[in-house]
């Protein structure tokens, strides 16, 4: 049997730009540039990299919010990628996301009950009173009191706020969660809370999760592996200890070495990166990481490393750990 249930394949959305007076395309934004990894059933995988790098965009195309320009998507080994939007309908209740922010994501104008309960509307799964039981079972699950099902957003702090958007995605009994910085709006005290409300949630309806987040503390608590992003592109993916214990790309090194330490007496070396990340209108030539990169060589200005697994290791893109010296020219 096989045991993944997502997989996606050389994924793509380059944005094209317009000018001119006739708005003709005169170049693309290499949003997602060629991004492949999978997800097994019930493994939480990080997917971390700076602001800009293509995160959010990966998993909107996931979840084809977005229409990808090439590359494939399989859930549970099947294709949807050229999926029209009624085929796609009954593959929305596999597939859900909490979004970022717990105060833009709810309709001010709807109840609390109302936000939870409308996909099971929208699907034709419940109404009247079998839908106002399933939503007060949803709020308990996520820690709210169904007697506050006659609420408005505005009447929540953010923490509530954002266990509402996470009874939403639970509604339709998914199988599938993408979280885009899911815990990033919140206070540090809060984070921890839902963070083990996941997890909880994970164990007891056996969901899969995306989290997405630039926060790598929080990446090293709840993620089975993580995929590093850069530019458009993964550049290591490994599983959680491997990437926090040794890291093989450049890049994951120096975000692994500013993250703060709980001990005043320990002295950590801060690998600080020289400028901001490079344009995704126009990439730097060969491998996109090396204008930053200290350990920079002339083979990585010309050409982009083979994304692939050295010998007894992870998949890295990087060709100081490359030792056939295999490559090829973008």
């Amino acid at each position: 049997m096989n045991n993944t249930i997502l997989k996606v394949t050389n994924l793509k959305k380059h944005f094209p730009i317009k000018g001119g007076i006739f708005s003709k395309i005169v170049g693309y934004v290499y949003s997602v540039d060629g991004v492949t990894f999978d997800i097994k059933y019930g493994e939480t995988v990080g997917l971390v990299g700076e602001s800009g790098c293509g995160k959010t965009t990966t998993g909107r195309l996931i979840l084809r919010l977005i229409e990808p320009t090439d590359g494939k998507i399989e859930f549970e080994g099947m294709d949807i990628t050229k999926l029209n939007k009624k085929e796609l309908r009954p593959l929305r209740r596999q597939m859900q996301i909490i979004f970022q922010d717990p105060y833009a994501s709810l309709n001010p104008r709807m109840t609390i009950g109302s936000i939870i309960g409308e996909p099971l509307e929208i699907h034709k799964i419940a109404k009247g009173k079998e839908k106002e039981d399933r939503v007060a079972n949803l709020m308990k699950k996520v820690g709210l009191r169904p007697d506050h099902m006659k609420r408005y957003p505005h009447e929540f702090s953010g923490g509530q706020r954002q266990r509402v958007g996470i009874a939403r995605a639970l509604a339709l009994n998914p199988k599938l969660i993408i979280g885009d910085e899911p815990v990033s709006a919140l206070d540090v005290s809060i984070q921890a809370q839902v963070i083990n409300l996941l997890e909880d949630l994970q164990d007891e309806f056996k969901l899969s999760y995306l989290i997405i987040s630039h926060d790598l503390r929080i990446i090293e608590r709840i993620s089975d592996r993580v995929a590093v992003m850069y530019l458009g592109r993964i550049v290591e993916f490994a599983n959680s200890e491997d990437i926090y214990a040794a890291p093989q790309h450049p890049y994951t090194e120096a975000l692994l070495s500013v993250i703060p330490i709980p001990d005043p007496t320990v002295k950590k070396k801060k690998i600080i990166l020289k400028g901001d990340v490079p344009s995704p209108i126009e990439p730097p030539s060969g491998c996109h990481f090396h204008p930053r990169c200290p350990y920079k060589m002339d083979i990585c200005v010309k050409v982009y490393p083979v994304y692939k697994s050295p010998e007894g290791g992870h998949p890295v893109a990087c060709h100081l750990r490359n030792k056939e010296g295999e490559a090829w020219v973008i």
